[in-house]
């Protein structure tokens, strides 16, 4: 009344096959997961090296306000616009839309090829010369940061440095 030897052999045999099959998919998933992960660094890393832009000012002073604009040249990789972010004198703001706190794209972009300009635009800034910062961020994390002044007769850009981020190790 009992399993006969060779059914329980097969038995734990097909038992077997089905453990061997369950870990080789699971390392398989594994291996396409971190090799994608690779890849998506080793994209992320070019971009990084290949992210170039150059920036001028250029200003219209009023009564009692000033804007700027800013004149960024792309030296490098395509740039994805809408994943640009801003942040201007330590506040985030949404750079799509100059209406809702001043600081914007002058027109309407969504990519910047190599050696095209965005203009980006600040406006409505006090007349005064405390000195104003803006820092963009791109999307490979790579980011552009501005600071300038108004001197009582001209708008003068202080500094102007970019980088992008280093991994811990």
């Amino acid at each position: 009344m009992g399993f006969s030897v060779s059914a329980s052999a097969a038995i734990i045999f097909i038992s077997f096959l089905i453990a061997a099959t369950t870990l080789y998919t699971a390392w398989d998933n594994s291996y396409s997961e971190v090799r994608a992960a690779q890849e998506d660094w080793y994209e992320k890393k070019l971009s990084q090296l290949n992210t170039l832009v150059n920036a001028s000012i250029g200003a219209a002073i009023a009564d009692n306000y000033y804007n700027v604009t800013f004149h960024i040249e792309n030296l490098g990789m395509t740039q994805y616009l809408p994943h640009w972010s801003a942040i201007y004198d330590g506040s985030y703001v949404t750079i799509y839309n100059v209406s809702d706190d001043n600081v914007g794209f002058l027109s309407d972009y969504t990519y910047l090829l190599p050696s095209q300009v965005v203009y980006l635009n600040v406006t409505n800034i006090p007349l005064n010369t405390t000195e104003h910062s803006l820092m963009v961020t791109f999307g490979n994390g790579c980011w552009l940061r501005l600071s300038w002044h108004y001197n009582g007769t001209d708008v003068v850009l202080d500094s102007e440095s970019r980088g992008c981020p280093t991994e811990v190790s």
